[in-house]
């Protein structure tokens, strides 16, 4: 099922889908919509930026679903264009750790499969682009080279920005710590962001979403849409109306709609759509949490650096409030997951969730390199604990505690 919204500067079309077949034949469908925008030249750049904004398990609504990326890359796979990345610059505290989110949230392997780069763009040279309030941050130039640009958002509340859509999903093309910059004036940095760069295809991953207090500590919720645009001002507006996020709750989009890249033409279309979640909306931000941000106070932040590094201490600015994010360096060490098939049952969800679309017959059986990227999507979304891992869960951990009961009821 899928409807098209036409407007004078572009279009937004909204499918829905949820299992991994599903969603292979509605990115193949986008593709062949949008066939048109697709670079004719085999060797063509083709720069994929998805959300990897965080080390959170796609399945709890705040990374792309990697069911997206395999049905994608296998996509323009097929139709001949083989130059391809996958590419993101992940937040700032990912970055100052220099934590791997490319290899916890497996895209290293899936990028194997196929044969194609991946990049983190917090490494990348990058030119100056000038925003607003003084901020001058670097674009990474693997950005501003390619040849062509698709932008994966997810569809996620936000405690600063009120929604992450693919507009917010652009401050992952900044170099590194340089993000802190555009948080200068966050709203309208977004804005000069998507000015100053264009993807050429949007593809929301919009299968599971966040919640409440997103964009990393919300709760999860089955959206279960992609939705394709050649837009991000008229994207985000669509997707607002499908969560039912009024637009002036928004900064970003109502700083666009003053730029003159929203018109009223638009915002009359949108209130004829049909909202299809009533989102819950991220709670105000702590007092102490905009301290902690503020511009003027850095230097402060800077001098207890050393004492931000302890758990203990970590783990007490998250019960105030002041962080959403408590990161473990320990990368997990599974290496592999077996089925026991004296308890698994008749649910098939496994083979739903799988983005190498292997047969339920087959998750834990055929383990191969081959055929499974080990995401383990299949153990995340097992609810009879049919599937046994094979090593230590260490930065999964607090990820299982939080959120995996509420994944199996997805």
């Amino acid at each position: 099922m899928s409807d098209s919204y036409q407007f004078s500067t572009g279009r937004v079309d909204v499918h829905r889908a949820w299992t991994s077949s599903e969603i292979k034949g509605t990115i193949e469908q986008i593709l062949e919509d949008f066939s048109e925008r697709l670079p004719k030249d085999p060797e063509a750049r083709i720069l994929i930026k998805p959300n990897l904004n965080n080390d959170l398990v796609a399945l709890v609504g705040n990374c792309v679903d990697l069911r997206v990326l395999c049905s994608l890359v296998e996509g323009l796979l097929n139709r001949g264009l083989r130059n391809i990345a996958i590419a993101d610059g992940s937040n700032v505290g990912i970055d100052k750790r220099d934590i791997d989110t490319m290899r916890r949230l497996r895209v290293d392997k899936l990028a194997k499969r196929y044969g194609i780069e991946i990049i983190n763009l917090n490494r990348e040279s990058g030119t100056h682009v000038a925003l607003h309030s003084g901020a001058l941050p670097e674009v990474a130039n693997e950005v501003l080279h390619a040849d062509f640009l698709i932008s994966i958002p997810k569809v996620k509340t936000h405690a600063e920005a009120g929604l992450s859509c693919a507009m917010k999903n652009w401050v992952g093309i900044v170099c590194g710590q340089q993000k802190r910059e555009v948080h200068y004036d966050l709203q309208r940095n977004i804005l000069a962001l998507n000015e100053a760069v264009l993807p050429d295809l949007i593809i929301v991953d919009g299968l599971i979403g966040m919640e409440g207090n997103g964009p990393g500590d919300g709760e999860v919720f089955r959206f279960g849409h992609l939705i394709a645009s050649d837009n991000a001002f008229l994207n985000d507006i669509v997707v607002c109306r499908l969560v039912d996020m009024p637009l002036d709750e928004v900064p970003y989009l109502v700083h666009a709609r003053e730029a003159g890249h929203i018109l009223d033409e638009h915002i009359e279309a949108v209130k004829r759509i049909e909202a299809r979640h009533h989102i819950q909306k991220a709670p105000a931000r702590s007092r102490l949490a905009e301290l902690s941000e503020a511009r003027s106070l850095r230097w402060l932040k800077r001098a207890i650096q050393p004492a931000l590094r302890s758990p203990r201490v970590l783990e007490v600015a998250y019960d105030f409030r002041i962080i959403q994010d408590v990161y473990f360096m320990e990368d997990d060490t599974v290496t592999d997951l077996r089925k026991n098939p004296e308890v698994c049952g008749e649910c098939r969800k496994c083979e739903d969730f799988c983005p190498t679309h292997l047969t339920a017959e087959e998750i834990g059986v055929k383990t191969d390199e081959a055929d499974c990227i080990q995401c383990l999507y299949c153990w995340w979304v097992c609810p009879e604990d049919a599937l046994l891992l094979e090593g230590d869960l260490n930065h999964l951990s607090r990820q299982v505690e939080r959120y995996k009961k509420a994944v199996e009821k997805l």
